[in-house]
């Protein structure tokens, strides 16, 4: 539990570093020069490719309470020089089809293929959806239902 909270802070630190890379321009990001942003940079596209299979365990930071401490302070600098923009969340809503998909790309099982069906079928039921949503719906469904079907 408490590594799930630790997991969390992580999670915001990147995002607040990204929100800062975002609002300053290259070469006015304070307190880091162009190398160290670049290196950063990368930082943050590796994490993101990886933060859903991330382990605090993995790399030793549950027990630390330096670490802890280090991300707690980062995060609160951070907040500080964002100011409000701080707490604007820029990161799209993934759709409940679109989060079933990725589980059954990844792994094809049949509790995800059902998952994903059933998450297809209940945003069809949505009536505000226009022609064309309804059609590439519908186009998913059909290409999960051949990928089971081969």
């Amino acid at each position: 539990m408490e590594n799930d909270d630790l997991k969390k802070q992580i999670d915001e630190l990147f995002r607040l570093f990204k929100k800062v890379m975002d609002k300053y321009p290259p070469d006015g990001v304070p307190g880091i020069d162009r190398a160290q942003l670049e290196q950063l940079k990368a930082y943050l596209s590796q994490y993101e490719q990886i933060k859903d299979q991330f382990s605090v365990e993995m790399y030793g930071l549950g027990n630390s309470d330096m670490a802890k401490h280090f991300i707690s302070m980062l995060t609160k600098r951070l907040r500080d020089q964002l100011g409000e923009d701080a707490d604007i969340d820029d990161e799209p809503k993934v759709s409940e089809v679109e989060a079933k998909e990725k589980a059954f790309e990844s792994l094809q099982t049949g509790e995800n293929y059902d998952a994903l069906i059933e998450a297809i079928d209940n945003e069809l039921k949505n009536k505000n959806l226009s022609m064309e949503e309804i059609d590439e719906l519908l186009d998913k469904r059909q290409k999960v239902l051949n990928k089971i079907s081969k």
